[in-house]
């Protein structure tokens, strides 16, 4: 019997289309699985098959869009899958649009990134990040320096909310993805 393929939660409001679609392409033919799923597809209750796929996957990538403040229900089920994978002990990666405020403070990150949709720099770097997870590539191990593949980001601490996650970018300037105050890298 062969082994399933690593796998990628995905938490993300539907509507958000354009991002889902530049995902998708960043995820074809890794060799990772990107675990998306909607409620309405899911037998109840829902929240027993979202807590079997966040334990089941290898990281969870927030795609934080303009559509998620829409929607309390969306809110609410993204706040549950980052609350999973902090319990697991999983990575939390936020991507965020360049040039986008969305404010939805995100309690538990371990890295962060904004992007460009049509910049092809964001796309192979994301992309990277993807493959990096790949089961040839990924060490589940404590020391980052250990792990293959996986890109490392530049540690920084908020310095507004104490939070520390690593930034995947090289702007200085940001909103926090944890209490979305505008930080600046020192």
């Amino acid at each position: 019997m062969s082994k399933r393929p690593p796998q990628i939660f995905v938490s993300h409001s539907r509507r958000d289309t354009k991002i889902l679609e530049f995902f998708d392409k960043a995820f074809a033919r890794t060799g990772v699985i990107s675990k998306c799923m909607e409620f309405e597809d899911m037998q109840p209750p829902q929240w027993n098959e979202i807590n079997k796929q966040v334990r089941d996957s290898v990281a969870t990538f927030l795609l934080l869009g303009p559509s998620v403040k829409n929607s309390d229900h969306t809110q609410n089920w993204i706040a549950f899958e980052v609350g999973l994978s902090c319990a697991y002990d999983t990575r939390v990666w936020v991507f965020e649009k360049l040039d986008s405020k969305i404010n939805f403070p995100i309690p538990y990150v371990t890295d962060y990134m904004q992007y460009h949709l049509d910049e092809r720099i964001s796309f192979d770097y994301i992309r990277g990040i993807i493959e990096g997870y790949r089961e040839d590539y990924y060490q589940k191990v404590e020391n980052l320096e250990n792990r293959t593949r996986i890109p490392i980001g530049l540690e920084t601490e908020c310095w507004h909310c104490g939070s520390v996650f690593s930034k995947h970018q090289t702007i200085a300037a940001y909103y926090c993805p944890v209490c979305r105050k505008y930080s600046i890298h020192k």
